[in-house]
């Protein structure tokens, strides 16, 4: 399951998890919410990124991880 979790400190700046995106998908969803805000008006720019370990994962060894605890 994908998921995309936003926290929004008091000082406005935008934290963004996204979890159950393996490989490089991640970043293609965040390029389209991106876009998404930027077309209501919302200024976005990019900090930081901290890969998770569901970057260097692909989908086939997801799902292999997945039929062997089935």
């Amino acid at each position: 399951m994908h998921e995309i979790l936003v926290e929004i400190g008091e000082n406005g700046k935008v934290k963004i998890l996204y979890k159950g995106f393996k490989g490089g998908a991640c970043f293609d969803e965040a390029k389209r919410l991106y876009e998404a805000l930027k077309a209501q008006g919302v200024e976005v720019s990019l900090e930081q990124v901290t890969p998770t370990q569901e970057l260097y994962e692909t989908v086939e060894e997801r799902q292999r991880m997945v039929q062997k605890h089935e």
